[in-house]
């Protein structure tokens, strides 16, 4: 039996969430339909929103991992589910869950990509109530939500910064010390001229397994700061501590004995790593105690890798 089309698309227009259709034949991809749905979750008219690339949801916030994945899809017809910063008419952000799905003709040729879309934000406002009642428990269901690195499952660097704004903010308020490391392997270059882009990568994910492994408070964060090179930060310790704490995961990551051939520091992949511990001061920003964690990274390889390099925040 089939079904009315005036049923369907009743069916559609009422939907609990945003259904956008676009022509992909067209030149950028407009959209040619959209429900009441996507205009209450977007707070911009019908009218508004047809005629356009939905890329306007973005703002100017361009940099997301998300975009290329569905850049990718559609190049290539495929259907593609991520999560996006997308910006509301009144300019508030918000978490857009987004599943696109191509459409077909009788050919097998895709004519339209469907937009099914709602606000990905339910466990961030979990996040937020858990707040109220003890702000150093919500990181891990930050974490579990926004870990979107293929590779290692860490948090992406996007998402690192932005909870250590957050962290960085409240330690302000509350004058908790906060502690900076920055892990990166010795002589990885060499590592993947010698095992290829695939045995370096499943290396680098133990490696991240086992380093992650070692800051599993709730009020810890880890993250992929660089392709080869791993950030935490925790809380309540000093430097002597911070220094010490690094010293156990250099000691973790020798242990693993990865055969590294071309190492000029031993038979096995090590790790050096660039330490920062402080209480921020109301006037100073995240980015400046980066720099300093990178320079005592930087410091731990000229003076022979493997090795931890502590330094007072600049």
């Amino acid at each position: 039996m089939s079904v009315d089309a005036t049923l369907l698309q009743s069916l559609v227009e009422s939907a609990p969430e945003g259904v956008v259709i676009c022509d992909a034949r067209a030149a950028d991809r407009p959209v040619i339909f959209v429900n009441a749905a996507m205009e209450k979750l977007t707070g911009y008219e019908a009218n508004y929103i047809r005629g356009r690339n939905l890329r306007f949801l973005q703002g100017e916030d361009h940099e997301q991992e998300g975009l290329e994945k569905i850049r990718t899809a559609l190049r290539q017809g495929t259907p593609v589910h991520t999560t996006l910063r997308n910006y509301r008419k009144d300019g508030t952000m918000f978490w857009n869950e987004v599943h696109i799905q191509p459409l077909r003709d009788a050919n097998g040729n895709v004519t339209h990509f469907a937009g099914y879309h709602r606000e990905g934000g339910d466990r961030l406002r979990l996040r937020e109530s858990t707040e109220k009642t003890d702000p150093m428990l919500s990181t891990q269901t930050m974490m579990a939500y926004l870990r979107d690195d293929k590779l290692t499952g860490l948090l992406r660097r996007t998402y690192f910064d932005e909870l250590v704004k957050r962290d960085w903010g409240l330690a302000q308020r509350e004058s908790r010390r906060l502690s900076f490391l920055v892990f990166d392997l010795d002589c990885y270059l060499a590592y993947k001229e010698t095992f290829g882009k695939n045995g370096a990568d499943q290396s680098f994910k133990r490696i991240s397994r086992v380093i992650s492994g070692c800051f599993r408070r709730a009020s810890d964060l880890c993250g992929r700061f660089d392709e080869d090179q791993i950030a935490a930060v925790t809380t309540g310790l000093d430097l002597a501590q911070a220094s010490k704490l690094a010293e156990a995961v250099l000691g973790r990551v020798r242990d693993l004995a990865i055969h590294h051939p071309r190492s000029v520091v031993s038979r096995y992949v090590t790790a050096s790593a660039g330490v920062v511990s402080l209480v921020p001061p109301h006037d100073a920003a995240p980015e400046r105690v980066y720099e300093t964690a990178l320079k005592a990274l930087k410091d731990a390889k000229e003076l022979g890798r493997n090795r931890v390099v502590s330094r007072e925040a600049d």
